[in-house]
Protein backbone atom coordinates (compact mmCIF):
# COMPACT_ATOMS: atom_id res chain seq x y z
CA UNK A 1 0.00 0.00 0.00
CA UNK A 2 1.34 3.22 -0.96
CA UNK A 3 1.92 6.45 0.40
CA UNK A 4 -1.38 7.81 -0.81
CA UNK A 5 -3.95 5.07 -0.32
CA UNK A 6 -2.11 4.76 3.80
CA UNK A 7 -3.69 8.45 3.70
CA UNK A 8 -6.51 7.96 2.19
CA UNK A 9 -7.57 4.89 4.03
CA UNK A 10 -6.99 6.87 7.65
CA UNK A 11 -9.00 9.41 6.23
CA UNK A 12 -11.82 7.09 5.37
CA UNK A 13 -11.81 5.64 8.29
CA UNK A 14 -12.80 8.87 10.19
CA UNK A 15 -15.47 9.82 7.60
CA UNK A 16 -17.14 6.06 8.09
CA UNK A 17 -17.12 6.55 11.72
CA UNK A 18 -18.27 10.50 11.57
CA UNK A 19 -20.56 10.12 8.41
CA UNK A 20 -23.78 10.06 11.39
CA UNK A 21 -22.56 14.08 12.25
CA UNK A 22 -24.98 15.60 9.76
CA UNK A 23 -24.94 18.18 11.66
CA UNK A 24 -21.81 19.27 10.09
CA UNK A 25 -23.68 19.54 6.89
CA UNK A 26 -26.35 21.91 8.17
CA UNK A 27 -26.79 25.48 6.76
CA UNK A 28 -23.89 27.84 6.75
CA UNK A 29 -23.37 29.76 9.23
CA UNK A 30 -20.80 32.54 7.07
CA UNK A 31 -21.29 33.24 3.18
CA UNK A 32 -17.32 32.12 2.70
CA UNK A 33 -18.16 28.87 4.77
CA UNK A 34 -14.13 29.50 6.28
CA UNK A 35 -15.74 28.85 10.21
CA UNK A 36 -15.43 25.78 10.27
CA UNK A 37 -19.19 24.76 9.95
CA UNK A 38 -19.57 26.17 6.82
CA UNK A 39 -21.38 25.15 4.07
CA UNK A 40 -20.76 21.74 3.47
CA UNK A 41 -18.07 21.39 5.81
CA UNK A 42 -17.61 18.12 8.10
CA UNK A 43 -15.85 19.01 11.04
CA UNK A 44 -13.65 21.49 9.13
CA UNK A 45 -13.14 19.52 5.95
CA UNK A 46 -14.49 20.77 2.81
CA UNK A 47 -16.65 18.99 0.70
CA UNK A 48 -14.22 18.87 -1.75
CA UNK A 49 -11.76 17.03 0.38
CA UNK A 50 -13.77 14.40 0.97
CA UNK A 51 -15.18 14.33 -2.43
CA UNK A 52 -11.61 13.45 -3.71
CA UNK A 53 -10.94 11.13 -0.95
CA UNK A 54 -14.17 9.11 -1.38
CA UNK A 55 -13.62 8.70 -5.26
CA UNK A 56 -10.00 7.68 -4.63
CA UNK A 57 -11.24 5.16 -2.26
CA UNK A 58 -15.15 4.11 -3.35
CA UNK A 59 -14.82 4.98 -7.16
CA UNK A 60 -14.19 1.57 -8.38
CA UNK A 61 -15.47 1.98 -11.78
CA UNK A 62 -13.78 5.19 -12.53
CA UNK A 63 -16.35 7.43 -13.73
CA UNK A 64 -15.58 10.37 -10.96
CA UNK A 65 -18.81 10.11 -9.13
CA UNK A 66 -19.47 8.08 -6.78
CA UNK A 67 -23.28 5.93 -6.54
CA UNK A 68 -24.67 4.63 -3.43
CA UNK A 69 -23.57 1.45 -3.93
CA UNK A 70 -19.92 2.32 -4.38
CA UNK A 71 -20.07 4.03 -1.28
CA UNK A 72 -21.62 0.92 0.92
CA UNK A 73 -18.88 -1.08 -0.47
CA UNK A 74 -17.03 1.11 0.19
CA UNK A 75 -17.61 1.16 3.99
CA UNK A 76 -18.36 -2.46 4.36
CA UNK A 77 -14.49 -2.93 3.37
CA UNK A 78 -13.19 -0.12 5.26
CA UNK A 79 -15.17 -1.81 8.44
CA UNK A 80 -14.04 -4.89 8.01
CA UNK A 81 -10.56 -3.89 7.89
CA UNK A 82 -10.81 -2.28 11.09
CA UNK A 83 -12.75 -5.14 12.86
CA UNK A 84 -10.17 -7.08 13.38
CA UNK A 85 -11.48 -9.43 15.85
CA UNK A 86 -14.63 -9.93 13.42
CA UNK A 87 -17.03 -9.92 16.04
CA UNK A 88 -19.25 -7.53 13.94
CA UNK A 89 -18.86 -4.01 15.73
CA UNK A 90 -15.99 -1.61 15.39
CA UNK A 91 -14.76 -0.34 19.22
CA UNK A 92 -12.58 3.10 19.69
CA UNK A 93 -9.70 0.98 20.16
CA UNK A 94 -9.81 -1.22 16.78
CA UNK A 95 -10.15 2.27 15.34
CA UNK A 96 -7.41 3.98 17.00
CA UNK A 97 -5.24 1.27 16.55
CA UNK A 98 -6.49 0.90 12.58
CA UNK A 99 -5.76 4.45 12.04
CA UNK A 100 -2.01 4.49 14.15
CA UNK A 101 -1.24 1.62 11.96
CA UNK A 102 -1.98 3.81 8.54
CA UNK A 103 -0.49 6.61 9.76
CA UNK A 104 2.48 5.13 10.82
CA UNK A 105 3.14 2.84 7.39
CA UNK A 106 2.43 6.27 5.38
CA UNK A 107 4.92 7.96 7.28
CA UNK A 108 7.31 4.94 6.63
CA UNK A 109 6.91 5.48 3.14
CA UNK A 110 7.03 9.07 2.85
CA UNK A 111 10.55 8.79 4.63
CA UNK A 112 12.00 6.44 2.45
CA UNK A 113 11.22 9.59 -0.23
CA UNK A 114 14.16 11.86 1.53
CA UNK A 115 12.99 14.92 3.51
CA UNK A 116 13.03 17.17 0.91
CA UNK A 117 9.94 15.30 -0.91
CA UNK A 118 8.20 14.76 2.44
CA UNK A 119 8.13 17.91 4.33
CA UNK A 120 5.53 19.24 1.98
CA UNK A 121 3.63 16.18 2.16
CA UNK A 122 4.32 15.99 5.89
CA UNK A 123 2.87 19.65 6.48
CA UNK A 124 -0.32 19.10 3.97
CA UNK A 125 -1.22 15.38 5.76
CA UNK A 126 -1.20 17.78 9.44
CA UNK A 127 -3.44 20.02 7.48
CA UNK A 128 -5.66 17.93 6.18
CA UNK A 129 -5.95 16.08 9.49
CA UNK A 130 -6.93 19.49 11.14
CA UNK A 131 -9.61 20.10 8.29
CA UNK A 132 -7.31 22.52 6.47
CA UNK A 133 -6.17 24.59 9.48
CA UNK A 134 -2.05 23.98 11.01
CA UNK A 135 -2.52 26.42 13.55
CA UNK A 136 -4.94 27.59 16.00
CA UNK A 137 -4.75 29.98 18.66
CA UNK A 138 -0.71 30.18 17.65
CA UNK A 139 -0.20 26.61 18.50
CA UNK A 140 0.19 23.90 16.17
CA UNK A 141 -1.93 21.09 16.17
CA UNK A 142 -0.35 17.52 16.20
CA UNK A 143 -1.45 15.05 14.07
CA UNK A 144 -2.22 12.21 16.79
CA UNK A 145 -3.97 14.74 19.56
CA UNK A 146 -5.98 16.01 16.55
CA UNK A 147 -6.92 12.66 15.58
CA UNK A 148 -7.71 10.95 18.67
CA UNK A 149 -10.22 14.22 19.58
CA UNK A 150 -11.87 13.73 15.92
CA UNK A 151 -12.30 9.55 16.74
CA UNK A 152 -13.66 10.18 19.91
CA UNK A 153 -16.45 12.99 18.71
CA UNK A 154 -17.42 10.97 15.64
CA UNK A 155 -17.40 7.86 17.11
CA UNK A 156 -19.78 8.99 20.14
CA UNK A 157 -21.98 10.31 17.18
CA UNK A 158 -21.75 7.11 14.83
CA UNK A 159 -23.05 4.94 17.76
CA UNK A 160 -26.66 5.58 17.93
CA UNK A 161 -27.43 3.26 20.21
CA UNK A 162 -24.60 3.98 22.29
CA UNK A 163 -23.55 0.88 23.79
CA UNK A 164 -19.62 1.78 23.15
CA UNK A 165 -19.27 -0.11 19.85
CA UNK A 166 -20.18 1.08 16.13
CA UNK A 167 -22.12 -1.86 14.15
CA UNK A 168 -22.01 -2.48 10.76
CA UNK A 169 -25.35 -1.24 10.15
CA UNK A 170 -25.06 1.82 11.97
CA UNK A 171 -21.79 2.59 10.02
CA UNK A 172 -23.76 1.94 6.68
CA UNK A 173 -26.99 4.33 8.12
CA UNK A 174 -24.08 6.86 9.06
CA UNK A 175 -22.63 6.55 5.76
CA UNK A 176 -26.28 6.95 4.23
CA UNK A 177 -26.67 10.16 6.27
CA UNK A 178 -23.19 11.70 4.60
CA UNK A 179 -23.81 10.47 1.17
CA UNK A 180 -27.10 12.31 0.99
CA UNK A 181 -26.09 15.57 2.58
CA UNK A 182 -23.37 16.16 -0.16
CA UNK A 183 -25.58 14.38 -3.05
CA UNK A 184 -27.06 17.88 -3.53
CA UNK A 185 -28.44 17.34 -6.24
CA UNK A 186 -30.30 14.48 -5.28
CA UNK A 187 -29.34 12.64 -8.86
CA UNK A 188 -28.35 9.46 -7.09
CA UNK A 189 -24.52 10.03 -6.92
CA UNK A 190 -21.63 12.19 -5.27
CA UNK A 191 -20.18 14.32 -8.51
CA UNK A 192 -18.14 17.71 -9.37
CA UNK A 193 -21.97 18.92 -9.67
CA UNK A 194 -22.76 18.56 -5.92
CA UNK A 195 -19.71 20.62 -5.08
CA UNK A 196 -20.11 24.33 -4.50
CA UNK A 197 -18.88 27.19 -6.63
CA UNK A 198 -16.06 28.60 -4.36
CA UNK A 199 -14.06 31.13 -6.45
CA UNK A 200 -11.06 29.90 -6.93
CA UNK A 201 -8.86 33.03 -6.00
Amino acid sequence: MNGKKILVAAVSATLLVGAAAGASFAAPRGHDGRDGHGPGRFHGMPPEVIYVRMLKQFDTNGDMKISKDEAKAGVDKIFDEIDTNKDGSITPGELRAYHEARMKEWKADRAKMGDDKTKGADDQAQNDENGGRPERHGRPHGMREAGMMREAMLFHRADTDENGQISKQEAEAAMDKLFDRMDRNHDGFISLDDMPNFPLL
